[in-house]
């Protein structure tokens, strides 16, 4: 794994501590038999070293050296500063100090702060909850991701939650989701509100790095591009009217006809489904079966296809070398 950041126990030039002059505020996770005081930013949380030994090699390590007694004291006990938003700390000990549940669905927050602090402080438990939560609605495996349903049930779903994800995986090096979070994003949203941001249900606002729009942007041209390739079938006579067909001019008007939705849809969203997408329901019957067997063999074939190439639409390696940071 990647150099751990120290904790701190003094304020440093890197820990980007609360304002001297600002009061430490007293969280609502204050253990009456807690024995070291954790601050993050200008919050306090009492708790026990134990707890913290016990999940995080990091903490075991530096509970090893005994902690100075001419320190300040909160209560009698020792104040350890750490560099991390209050907020993350707080969702992690709410998980830490509770039962984990992989059978329940957690928000986002709480997700990207196991993610966060597992990651850094070594808290296996934490890190790899957040990364299987992650990993299965977000899999690198096509069958995988054709069985699941079309919202997500490990991580809570709500709106403007993909551009935080896609946010979250960059920041945590969890590159095999890049892929289908990214695939998501453009599926969801236009060009223009990723890049202007996407609203959440209570109004703030996230927002994507100058490095992401670009990756979204050149991924959404050759997604569009593969995309027309895959549905070429439409504007030719290769796969339809199959050489079986007993009703070649209506599968070809049939044929016509689901070009003119595909590229009026295609042209007023840039929807692209059907670069990876199975074979769309609204599509069934229009063909006779000869021609119908033809279309979902080739448009299968396709498919197989792109999801093969969709990392290398994100600017990564084919799934195959695709590898998480650890």
């Amino acid at each position: 794994m990647p150099d751990t950041p120290p904790v701190k126990r003094k304020r440093t030039a890197d820990s980007s501590p609360a304002d001297p002059d600002t009061t430490p505020v007293r969280s609502k996770i204050w253990m009456p038999y807690g024995d070291i005081i954790l601050q993050a930013e200008s919050t306090q949380f009492r708790i026990n070293r134990d707890v913290l030994a016990r999940h995080s090699s990091v903490f075991a390590d530096m509970f090893l050296i005994p902690l100075p007694s001419d320190e300040p004291t909160v209560e009698g006990c020792l104040i350890v500063r750490v560099s991390d938003t209050a907020k993350d700390w707080e969702l992690l000990l709410d998980v830490l100090y509770d039962p984990f549940q992989e059978s329940v669905s957690r928000p986002f927050a709480v997700v990207a702060a196991m993610l966060r602090l597992g990651k850094k402080y070594d808290i296996p438990q934490a890190r790899d909850d957040a990364l299987s939560r992650l990993h299965f609605e977000y899999p690198a495996d096509l069958e995988a991701w054709d069985a699941l349903p079309d919202h997500l049930t490990k991580i809570e779903d709500e709106r403007g939650i993909h551009p935080d994800l896609l946010n979250l995986v960059y920041e945590c090096g969890v590159y095999s989701c890049i892929p289908t979070i990214g695939l998501s994003c453009l599926h969801l949203y236009s060009l223009e509100a990723l890049f202007e941001g996407v609203e959440h249900p209570e109004g703030s606002c996230v927002t994507l790095s100058s490095d992401t729009k670009l990756t979204l942007a050149i991924a959404l041209e050759r997604l569009l591009f593969f995309q027309r390739s895959a549905l070429g079938w439409l504007e030719n006579n290769a796969v339809i009217p199959h050489k079986s067909c007993q009703t070649r001019n209506a599968c070809i008007r049939s044929k016509k006809d689901i070009n003119h939705t595909v590229t009026w849809w295609e042209k007023e969203t840039h929807d692209v489904t059907y670069a990876t997408g199975e074979w769309p329901d609204s599509w069934s019957g229009k063909l006779c079966e000869a021609c119908e067997t033809a279309a979902r063999e080739y448009t299968d074939t396709s498919r197989q296809k792109g999801w093969e190439l969709l990392p290398t639409f994100f600017g990564l390696p084919k799934w195959k070398d695709l590898k998480d940071l650890e």
